[in-house]
């Protein structure tokens, strides 16, 4: 199909609210699977990655690993100049250093949480020690102390399967599209198969040096857990490869998966799921879900951004993730929750005004936005839904959301840059938010 035709074809879909499903094919797997790659860690620093702090305008924290060595690994960093010889005036910090072991596979993950730095300011690092260092990367923590919430982000739905040969082209063209974002959020299913350290090689290869320039959010997905026993276990590289904030539920099972940041007027809480739908008790779930209502009492930030991987409204019947939605969406009614960023389905859609407001209230002051998003090559079908406005299936896609102060930008992109929807979301005081569809 042409390209001209392509667009044709989507914009009579995007029309009647839904893409008709492909008969006899309940999934599609275009992975475009290479051979295993065996990613051998060694003494140069790889899969260096920088993920979101408590607070981002002052901190960071940088990830990497290497081979097994008795070297002490450090970061050097001072704030960015375009003269080189900004590298004389590099402070030192040494990691924290654990080894890891995992079936045949051993190194040793390395961390650093920056706690000194200035607000808006651009930085340069480089991780590892001696001759055995990573290039200098660039980064810039978030503004602090602003009058409204202006900020801009990158979502990427499920990468999951055919991650190096077709997510690559995703993670790299949305970076391209918005390369001065401050923020890029992965909306689980990272990898397929959670123990396997080729598929977390290649998530790493996929994204490279953007890892390293761009603070990620992420929360896992069904696909990060193992079942070996019967009973749901995080993979066990997620917390020894991820160091994300510390400020969720008191209950081992959701460290690192369950937790909450504010930048720029947007506060982001990223909820586990797979907690919820597969908890091995009611208490685990309580906790969350009071954990939640805690957050977002306390919440003072112009705008509220939820992230997690199953959808309280999916795209096809069946699919239907009903302990989440009974337990999450009172929450999000009862304190006005903005948007919720979901993967899971492997397709796109999102909806708001066919969703029924909090105990059925037309009057209510309130909507949320539900999305659900796919950024790798798996693909499922779709059939229309009630609640959605709009459902596009088989095809890859990545998103870009740029607030100021009471107005969101919303764009959905084709992986080959085409604009496949894009919305409005506009703050009213004492109304609903009101969604204006730009597609």
């Amino acid at each position: 199909m042409n390209k001209i035709a392509r667009r044709s074809f989507i914009g009579r879909s995007l029309k009647m609210g839904a893409l008709l499903p492909v008969i006899g094919s309940p999934v599609k797997l275009l992975s475009g699977e290479a051979e295993t790659v065996n990613y051998t860690a060694t003494e140069i620093p790889d899969r260096i990655l920088l993920t979101v702090t408590e607070n981002p305008a002052v901190s960071i924290t940088i990830n990497w690993r290497t081979a097994l060595t008795s070297e002490v690994n450090s970061v050097e960093y001072t704030i960015a100049d375009a003269h080189p010889e900004f590298v004389s005036k590099a402070k030192i910090v040494n990691a924290a250093s654990k080894p890891f072991s995992f079936e045949e596979i051993r190194f040793i993950n390395h961390r650093t949480t920056l706690t000194d730095l200035q607000p808006d300011t651009l930085y340069a690092y480089r991780v590892g020690y001696g001759e055995s260092r990573s290039e200098w990367f660039q980064f810039r923590t978030a503004k602090a102390n602003i009058d409204k919430a202006k900020l801009s982000f990158i979502y990427l739905g499920d990468a999951q399967v055919g991650i190096k040969p077709l997510w690559s082209r995703v993670i790299r063209k949305a970076y391209a599209t918005a390369p001065d974002a401050q923020l890029m959020i992965h909306a689980g299913d990272l990898v397929n198969r959670a123990n396997k350290d080729d598929e977390w090689g290649d998530w790493f290869a996929a994204g490279n040096y953007i890892h390293a320039g761009m603070p990620a959010l992420m929360i896992p997905g069904n696909h990060e857990y193992t079942h070996d026993d019967g009973r749901p276990h995080l993979s066990v590289y997620w917390n020894e490869q991820f160091s994300l904030p510390n400020n969720g539920p008191d209950d081992e099972l959701l460290k690192g998966s369950c937790y909450y940041t504010d930048i720029q007027g947007v506060r982001f809480i990223a909820l586990n799921t797979q907690m919820i739908e597969e908890a091995p008790s009611d208490d685990c779930i309580k906790r969350q879900v009071d954990w939640l209502h805690k957050v977002l009492k306390q919440n003072h930030q112009q705008w509220t951004c939820v992230v997690m991987h199953h959808p309280l409204y999916s795209t096809k019947k069946g699919r239907d993730n009903k302990k989440a939605r009974e337990h999450l969406k009172p929450v999000f009614d009862q304190y006005g929750v903005d948007i919720v960023l979901q993967g899971h389905d492997h397709a796109y859609a999102r909806g708001m005004s066919k969703i029924d407001p909090a105990n059925g209230d037309p009057q209510a002051t309130f909507r949320t936005v539900y999305v659900v998003s796919v950024s790798g090559s798996k693909m499922y079908e779709t059939e229309p839904m009630d609640w959605a406005d709009i459902i596009i299936n088989h095809t890859q896609v990545y998103q870009t959301i740029n607030i100021d102060g009471g107005s969101l930008q919303f764009k959905a992109y084709l992986a080959t840059g085409e604009i496949a929807d894009a919305f409005d979301l506009v703050k009213r005081k004492g109304k609903a938010n009101q969604l204006i569809s730009k597609k």
